[in-house]
């Protein structure tokens, strides 16, 4: 219990006689109480997410998942939020009281009618031998807790009250353990040191038998507790590491080791759980409350811890961080991270909760407060003392000083400097008549006290003042800490830095490092090596020795890099700040840091001061202080888990139960991950870290538990992600997923290949038929510049350049010059107008008709004028610049002549040439008056060996091959002219030339 007493300052003679009077003799039953101290809890209620407060079992699954079993179903726990399950989710009751997990990883809910449940892949499934139970269930009064087993052949065991144990095989044969008559209790230990208990309606039997795997023995429980022949409601049997058995029998705990009793200890109240931690913490809840702890399960000694006095306890559980779950009967569910913390607060004592400045010594723990004075704790009674016994009693408490020496203790306050001595509270007199504001004392190594004040840096000796610097003038500014090394240099921090004061000067270190120039809020000096440990706001920890500077900041684990006071103890410095309590480990030149948080069992992050005392940690907060014992606080090096709980694709769901490589198609890649850490130290803000191989190998840091992909590739994948404990160590093994996208079928290897062989066959038969266009096309090309030739050969034909020759010598010898020199012009006209035109394919109707021209005009000097002719085109000069093939009208023309006219008789005649524009096509019409066709094939095959013109047989040749080699139709037709008796009066050739002629073979 916590005893508070009042200590005023001064109090006047009378009020001291009156108090000592009332102390004498009503000190026993006016005393005041308040709670003892305890850990720090979390409470959870339906509040939080709970079904129910009435929690029968709090339990851990191999997953990590936390399970409530409530009398409204049962709750699931992640951290973040409960999930419930009731009777519409598939339980068969809802007054669920234990909840178990077999060999394949399935929860079982054991309720207070045995109508058993288990959740398996997401889902609650009715145990479908129910039935069994119910029947052979009259007489019971319901399952024993801890007594409900699933063997690796899936028979299931069940304890019953009043009953006995029971057993069903998978294929639903029922089968009930029968004990001999005069055994009462019958316990049977497993391999896994799993107890089953049975427990028959035998009320006149008196025996208690045990079959473990280290020791069998049958008692009498008259030995054991006083028999009386009732039920027993709550039976529990551990094994003790020590392979004793630990048994809890109505109101009575005892040990047996070798089949012999060696402890037994009665309580006053049935206990109602009992269970044994890592820690070989045996735990005990009495049926009335409390919770009690036997360190080493050693129940003879006093409980090592008793909390939670007035909550009934149903079950305690010790997670896989150390942590510790409480259920209840009515009052939800306690948590608690560290039970080794303990702390104090105005509830259980304390004058306040806000705490400014703590120390130690055999006396006990002064506590300074922001708004109170001082209270000694110790042996859990606390005394308050008081600034004045006037209508304010509270002073800002900055800083405590044990001067054991003098048995004196310091107070730095806010207005003045108090000292306490004999239970005494005097104020120290200012110098001068003028404030101190003090805010840090400290002892001298040479006689009296320095103190650091708000005005500089002052020196007490002999029950006064000897040195101020602001009476001076030396140093006016704010002092927040100081120490003394051994050569008497005071060393202090302001808010511009490190100063020095050394044979009465005041010496600035800022100048030698920036560091140095910083806000330094606290300075200690550590022994070994005489070097000066400063804490800044906002720079860690500056270490400076021998005129070097190191530093230590949260890159190297301290947990902030602003520091609000700094405290030595035996090679460990302790560094509270405003995120936590650092503890920094000396090992010469090397540094080990642990860190404590809210995690670790503290009530709050914002540490105010620390000092430590035989091995005890005083931390003071805003939320009280906390005492822990620093040998007995480990850090927990277990990795946490982490699972994927939820696995979307498109947003739909994927059924991770499957546990096998998942595909998706090229267009679901859209994927979300819900994931989960158990890590419930830290509230909800675990911190994870994921990836995604195949996308990056870099872990990616967010406290956020799910995370988002989206426009992923095809591929194959591993999605990783990794939690980290409130320690800082992170998972083990990554929860992982591996899946794979398919690529679109385009880019499928069947469709490469397949796409692969159908486009080298297309380019096959493209390249086979572009071989074959090009072999034709210059086979057309060569026949066209053959027939081309033929035709120029035709047109220069030996006889026509022989004849126009003999014609212009002709003109010479009659000495003609005039005749001779215009048709010697005309003959090389023509002959050039020839050769340039047959370098071209196509030319402009208007040259076509000039080479026509001069031909004509010399057949006419070879004929000597015997026939005409006439171009006709109109008078639409455009028609003249469209483009024909080379040579294509001369041949006919030339038939006209010499296979018409020339075969008359009389040689005479004439030939028309005319040239309409119709629409798309130019047509060209040659007609002669000569013999006709018929009639000049008759005359060529009487004159054989006379000149066999070919030249309409080249020209149609040539046609042909216009047609083939153009995208447009040549055409010819041939009109043979009579007269009304049939006789010949001539040929009409009808030429369709197409205005645009394009190639039809590309190169």
């Amino acid at each position: 219990m916590v005893t508070t007493q009042n200590i005023e300052l001064n109090p006047p003679k009378w009020k001291l006689l009156l108090v000592f009077y009332l102390f004498f003799i009503v000190f026993f039953s006016i005393q005041s109480y308040s709670q003892n101290p305890e850990p720090v809890f979390r409470r959870y209620t339906v509040d939080n997410g709970l079904p129910s407060s009435v929690v029968y079992h709090v339990f851990q699954d191999s997953n990590g998942y936390i399970w409530f079993a409530t009398a409204n179903g049962v709750s699931r726990y992640d951290g973040y939020k409960f999930e419930n399950f009731d009777l519409q989710s598939g339980l068969v009751d809802n007054d669920v009281f234990e909840i178990y997990e077999d060999y394949r990883q399935r929860i079982w809910f054991i309720p207070m009618s045995g109508k058993l449940s288990y959740f398996e892949n997401g889902k609650v499934v009715s145990y479908k031998y129910n039935n069994k139970i119910k029947d052979h269930l009259p007489s019971s009064r319901g399952p024993i807790k801890c007594s409900f087993y699933v063997d690796s052949l899936d028979n299931i065991y069940l304890g019953l009250k009043q009953f006995g144990l029971i057993t069903i095989s998978p294929e639903g044969i029922y089968r009930k353990y029968e004990v001999e008559k005069d055994i009462n209790i019958n316990a049977e230990e497993r391999s896994n040191r799993k107890i089953l208990i049975s427990s028959p309606n035998h009320f006149d039997q008196k025996y208690f038998r045990f079959q473990g795997i280290y020791q069998k023995f049958k008692v009498s429980l008259l030995d054991l507790i006083p028999y009386n022949g009732y039920t027993h409601h709550h039976l529990f049997f551990q094994t003790a590491p020590d392979s004793s058995l630990i048994c809890s029998l109505m109101q009575s705990i005892f040990k047996i080791k070798n089949g012999k009793v060696v402890s037994n200890v009665r309580k006053n109240q049935e206990i109602i759980w009992m269970s044994i931690d890592s820690k070989n913490n045996l735990w005990v809840a009495p049926q009335g409350g409390g919770i009690e702890c036997y360190s080493n399960y050693d129940i003879e000694k006093k409980p090592q811890m008793n909390f939670l006095r007035d909550i009934q306890v149903t079950s305690v559980l010790q997670d896989r961080e150390g942590a510790y779950w409480f259920s209840s009967l009515n009052d939800g569910v306690f948590y608690c991270s560290e039970i080794n913390f303990v702390n104090y607060s105005k509830e259980n004592g304390l004058f306040d909760n806000r705490i400014n400045a703590i120390t130690a010594n055999h006396d006990g723990t002064y506590i300074g407060y922001e708004f109170g004075f001082v209270d000694l704790l110790k042996n859990d009674k606390i005394k308050h003392y008081y600034s004045n016994n006037n209508l304010v009693k509270y002073s800002s408490v900055r800083n405590i000083l044990i001067d054991s020496l003098n048995n004196t203790i310091w107070i730095s306050s806010i207005d003045k400097i108090y000292l306490i001595k004999n239970n005494q509270v005097t104020g120290l007199q200012a110098p001068n008549n003028i404030s101190v504001y003090p805010r840090e004392v400290i002892k001298s190594l040479y006689g009296g006290y320095w103190v650091g004040a708000t005005t500089g840096l002052l020196k007490y000796v002999d029950n006064k003042f000897v040195y101020e610097s602001e009476f001076k003038k030396d140093f006016t500014g704010l002092i927040y800490d100081l120490v003394e090394d051994k050569h008497g240099t005071i060393w202090f921090c302001t808010i511009n830095g490190l100063w020095k004061y050394i044979n009465g000067s005041y010496l600035y270190q800022g100048t030698e490092n920036s560091l140095l120039a910083q806000i330094i809020v606290s300075i200690i000096q550590n022994p070994i090596d005489s070097s000066l440990w400063l804490g800044t706001n906002g720079n860690g920890i500056v270490i400076y020795r021998n005129g070097k500077i190191s530093q230590i900041t949260q890159r190297d684990g301290l947990i902030s890099n602003s520091i609000h006071k700094l405290y030595y103890s035996k090679n460990n410095v302790w560094v509270a700040t405003r995120q936590g309590l650092s503890r920094i480990i000396i090992n010469q030149e090397k540094y080990t840091i642990h860190n404590f948080t809210n995690a670790n069992g503290l009530p709050t992050n914002e540490v105010t001061t620390v000092c430590e005392y035989n091995n005890k940690v005083f931390v003071g907060t805003s939320k009280g202080l906390t005492v822990f014992d620093k040998e007995l606080v480990t850090e927990d090096k277990t990795a946490p888990k982490v699972i994927i709980k939820a696995f979307k694709v498109n947003n739909e769901p994927v059924d991770l139960s499957l546990k096998q490589d998942v595909n998706l198609e090229y267009d679901q890649n859209v994927l979300n991950f819900d994931f989960v850490g158990f890590v419930y130290r830290k509230q909800g803000d675990a911190l994870y870290r994921y990836r995604m191989i195949g996308v990056d190998t870099t872990w990616v840091q967010t406290q956020t538990p799910n995370c988002l992909f989206s426009g992923l590739s095809h591929g194959n994948y591993t999605f990783e992600v990794e939690v980290q404990s409130y320690s800082g160590i992170w998972s083990s093994t990554p929860a992982s997923i591996l899946f794979t996208i398919q690529p679109p079928f385009w880019k499928r290897t069947w469709f490469l290949l397949t796409g692969t062989l159908f486009f080298t066959i297309i380019i096959f038969f493209i390249f086979k038929t572009r071989v074959n266009s090009i072999k034709r096309r210059n086979d057309l090309l060569q026949n066209i510049n053959l027939y081309k030739q033929q035709s120029l050969r035709q047109q220069m034909n030996p006889h026509f350049i022989f004849n126009t020759l003999n014609s212009i010598q002709l003109y010479i010898l009659e000495r003609d010059p005039i005749s001779s020199h215009k048709y010697l012009t005309k003959f090389a006209r023509l002959m050039r107008v020839t050769l340039d035109n047959s370098l071209n394919s196509t030319i402009p109707l208007r040259e076509e008709i000039e080479a026509l021209r001069l031909y004509l005009d010399l057949e006419k000097i070879r004929l000597e004028g015997k026939f005409d002719y006439t171009i006709d085109y109109g008078e639409k000069e455009s028609i003249l610049l469209y483009k024909i093939p080379t040579l294509l009208i001369q041949p006919f023309v030339e038939n006209a002549i010499w296979h018409g006219i020339m075969l008359k008789e009389d040689k005479t005649g004439w030939v028309k040439i005319s040239l309409i524009d119709s629409g798309t096509i130019i047509s060209c019409t040659i007609e002669d008056n000569g013999v006709g066709r018929k009639h000049a094939d008759t005359i060529q095959q009487l004159r054989t060996r006379e000149y066999k013109s070919r030249g309409s047989q080249i020209t149609q040749q040539r046609i042909d091959l216009l047609s083939l080699m153009y995208k447009e139709q040549f055409n010819i037709i041939y009109e043979d002219l009579t007269d009304n008796l049939g006789l010949p009066l001539g040929t009409r050739v009808l030429i369709s030339i197409p205005k645009e002629i394009k190639t039809n073979i590309q190169m």
